[in-house]
């Protein structure tokens, strides 16, 4: 479990990439939570570039920061251009449940962006210790 600050697309792409040819006959997964409602309209395509270099990808809801979501854009659409390698997880405290049956000896994830997604990699740590998601 590798946590990244990543939350423009250049940054994802090295970050993968790096996870990448650190880590050539693994799994990786990418869990990606966007900052900023704006930066994720203007963005979209480019993230979903960047993100496809992860084998799975687990995408949460829209950090806020400072704006107000005005329905223009959300985690769906970037799902719709990824396709069914991407799932869709509300917040946080949903990552565990969703990534933890799923991983495989050996698999990297990646928690990636700049919001509270920073809190799934210690949560998910501590699930693999204690060997069970309870």
């Amino acid at each position: 479990v590798i946590d990244d600050y990543a939350h423009h697309p250049t940054e994802i792409a090295a970050t993968l990439q790096a996870a990448r040819d650190r880590f050539p006959n693994r799994r990786i997964w990418a869990v990606f939570q966007p900052h900023t409602f704006s930066r994720t309209k203007a963005l979209l395509d480019d993230f979903a570039a960047a993100l496809a270099v992860a084998d799975e990808i687990v995408l949460l809801d829209i950090y806020a920061a400072r704006e107000i979501d005005d329905g223009a854009v959300s985690s769906a659409d970037l799902q719709r251009l990824i396709g069914p390698r991407a799932t869709l997880s509300s917040g946080v405290s949903d990552v565990v449940p969703a990534v933890y049956p799923l991983l495989l000896e050996g698999d990297v994830v990646l928690p990636i962006g700049a919001g509270d997604v920073t809190h799934a990699g210690p949560a998910l740590v501590r699930a693999l210790e204690r060997g069970s998601i309870d």
